[in-house]
């Protein structure tokens, strides 16, 4: 470990001697060819020089330690910084094209979430030791070596975005990436930075791509024989119990990489105008949207997006995305080639492929199907059960055993890759589960959205279990489409609730969040505008209970606020098709209510604040849940234990009397940072 007084400088120094002597060398050698090149009579052409590009990246990894429970990997808490204690951990993955021979300058941002600091002290190191935000804890975590990049002039303020430069990282890019470490100088002191979001830690890099078109130093003398395919290596995750979420590619983080405040959401599928007007007799397509992320210089930024949705999904504990299959050509089918790249990058990701029975790729002929399925087994990222790759649908009753059968052949004897057929259904009634019995080995059932048909259905994993199949468990929290008209009241979080005690319950070994990213049917876990990373949060302990088997012990106190912007009765004031409770032939009574969520350590007194006026509730340890009627105004909760307020939250979305267009979908916020 370096002393705390050295001069960072001193590396600086090092680094420009190895670069100078770097550049006498490689000019030495310039020379020297272009004597030979002169005396030869021979003019090379000039390539042109690449320009410098500025990209913004989000961590790929993140970890956070505390002497304080040294063996306890801190998945979901804030990122902390402290003087001796508490660690930060940042990893970047650097985009491909990045030419290491020149300069790479680097800023990181870190936005504090709270802190008692009265003077300046953040530090930041390079971390050569090898970490995961999955495994990292205070008693495994490496041994604080690195050159110290900064030593902070500024002081930590909550609410505060810290930006600091880090000079030339261009040393201390490790295969491709670059590692740091975080801590604060000053004693005695707490310091929290946001964790997800768009508050989340980025780092703004700039560097200079590698010239296109580099031929290879040593090109074979005659050209190679082609090898056979590798068999893909599947991801590193226990099997046993795997948590999915599906992935709809028509709604990324970014469409056309524009600002949010003119994206491609934002002109045309929120606004009821967009799209010439195609939208308005529904009020607009969509009622929610991504955590916007700023535009990207990159050529590779669809990519760089995907990974970025990849590492939230870890980040939450998910294991792997199903990947909705709508067709073999197009802008959906580039998306979900690009995802399974995004996951072979990020590494210890599943991708499913997850064919869309009800999409135009029910009317390609199985064979051309197949073909292009293979293209994407061959990603490290393809997840295996045993020897065989994993094959899943939606609504898969809606084509013929023989069509599936012939996909999943053709991919076995034409392209040598073995599958197991998870077939998902619409409807898992016992005459689609007979009707597949000999072609998959697994079934599953797209579900439904409120809380009373969610925990009153049919016991469908029971039968699949009688019939010798795995099950795949959907776990979802509403479904709102304006477009269509129609809704399921799912009560606030009691239809997530129940769809997860379900899951558990049956002893399903695939979970399926129903969806990632839907946002057109609103059951969207991923991080939104509407809602954070609320439901992802509040999902966690049950998502971990799921994996363990066992139900996890309250850690943390926390508090989340799940709730409509308006009553399910209100006229907006752009008229409108309006939506009814009636998704899927069932029916529900919608409720104008403001839910508290609360996991507490210990016993505390819960305030829920609507519209001016307050409720309180005694809330014993574990988790709870408390409702109170809607109204017209703010919504926010406090929880007090012995005279001390230990958690406070206000939702930033006002309940308004006459909404612009009808709203139905649930808003939430969450109080984990």
């Amino acid at each position: 470990m370096k002393p705390d007084n050295q001069d960072p400088r001193n590396s600086r120094r090092r680094r420009w001697t190895r670069g100078l002597l770097a550049t006498l060398s490689t000019a030495a050698l310039v020379l020297g060819a272009a004597a030979t090149a002169q005396a030869a009579d021979e003019v090379a052409p000039q390539a042109a020089t690449p320009q410098p590009v500025t990209v913004t990246l989000s961590a790929s990894d993140l970890a956070t330690v505390s002497s304080r429970s040294p063996r306890t990997v801190l998945r979901n808490q804030a990122l902390s910084a402290t003087s001796t204690q508490d660690r930060a951990y940042a990893r970047f993955t650097l985009p491909e094209d990045v030419d290491t021979t020149r300069p790479v300058t680097a800023s990181l941002s870190l936005t504090v979430r709270y802190t008692n600091a009265t003077t300046a002290g953040v530090d930041v190191f390079v971390e050569g030791g090898a970490w995961s935000g999955k495994t990292l804890t205070y008693a495994n975590r490496p041994s604080e070596g690195g050159d110290r990049l900064i030593r902070s002039s500024r002081t930590a303020r909550t609410g505060a975005t810290l930006t600091m430069s880090l000079g030339d990282v261009v040393q201390d890019v490790r295969d491709g990436e670059l590692s740091l470490r975080v801590a604060y100088r000053q004693k005695s002191v707490s310091t929290l930075f946001h964790r997800t979001g768009d508050k989340a830690p980025s780092l703004k890099l700039t560097y200079t791509p590698e010239p296109a078109g580099t031929p290879s130093p040593e090109p074979p003398s005659a050209p190679e024989p082609t090898p056979a395919p590798e068999p893909s290596t599947p991801p590193t995750v226990d099997t046993s119990r795997m948590v999915f979420a599906h992935y709809f590619p028509p709604y990324p983080i970014s469409i056309d990489n524009r600002p949010a405040d003119s994206d491609y959401y934002a002109r045309n599928y929120l606004d009821p105008e967009g799209e010439n007007g195609k939208h308005a007799e529904y009020g607009g397509l969509l009622r929610d949207r991504p955590l916007a992320v700023a535009p990207s210089g990159s050529s590779t930024w669809r990519v760089d997006n995907l990974r970025r949705e990849v590492s939230q999904a870890q980040s939450a504990g998910i294991d792997g995305f199903t990947v909705n299959i709508m067709s073999v050509s197009g802008t959906n089918w580039d998306a979900a080639k690009n995802l399974f790249t995004a996951a072979e990058r990020q590494g210890r990701f599943a991708a499913v492929p997850m064919i869309d029975a009800s999409a135009s790729v029910a009317g390609v002929d199985p064979e051309t199907v197949a073909d292009r399925l293979a293209e994407l087994y061959r990603s490290a990222a393809a997840f295996r059960v045993g020897d065989r790759m994993l094959l899943s649908s939606f609504a898969a009753e809606k084509q013929s055993v023989d069509w599936w059968s012939r996909i999943i052949q053709r991919l076995q004897r034409v392209h040598g890759v073995p599958i197991t057929f998870q077939a998902v259904f619409l409807n898992a009634s016992d005459a689609n589960m007979s009707a597949f019995r000999d072609i998959a080995d697994g079934y599953g059932n797209w579900g439904v959205r409120s809380e009373w048909h969610t925990s009153n259905g049919p016991d469908y994993a029971a039968r699949a279990a009688a019939l010798g199949k795995t099950w795949m468990a959907p776990v979802s929290v509403q479904d709102y489409r304006p477009r269509a008209g129609v809704f399921a009241e799912s009560g606030n979080t009691d239809n997530l609730r129940a769809s997860w005690r379900r899951a558990i319950e049956s002893g399903a070994q695939y979970v399926q969040l129903v969806t990632w990213n839907d946002y057109s049917e609103s059951t969207q876990f991923a991080p939104s505008a509407d809602h954070g990373d609320t439901f992802l949060d509040i999902s966690r302990p049950y998502l971990d209970w799921f994996h363990s088997g066992a139900q996890p012990r309250v850690t943390q106190d926390q508090a989340f606020l799940v709730h409509r912007t308006q009553f399910v009765g209100a006229r907006p004031a752009l008229g409108h098709l309006l939506a009814s409770p009636t998704l899927g032939g069932t029916s529900s009574s919608p409720t104008d209510e403001v839910e508290a969520v609360v996991y507490l350590t210990a016993p505390a007194t819960l305030t829920v604040s609507v519209g001016g006026v307050a409720t309180r509730f005694e809330a014993p340890a574990g988790r709870s849940v408390y409702t109170v009627p809607l109204r017209e105004g703010t919504v926010s909760a406090t929880i007090e234990r012995s005279g001390q307020r230990v958690v406070s939250l206000t939702s930033p979305y006002r309940v308004v009397g006459t909404p612009e267009v009808q709203d139905l979908s649930y808003y939430g916020v969450s109080s984990v940072g």
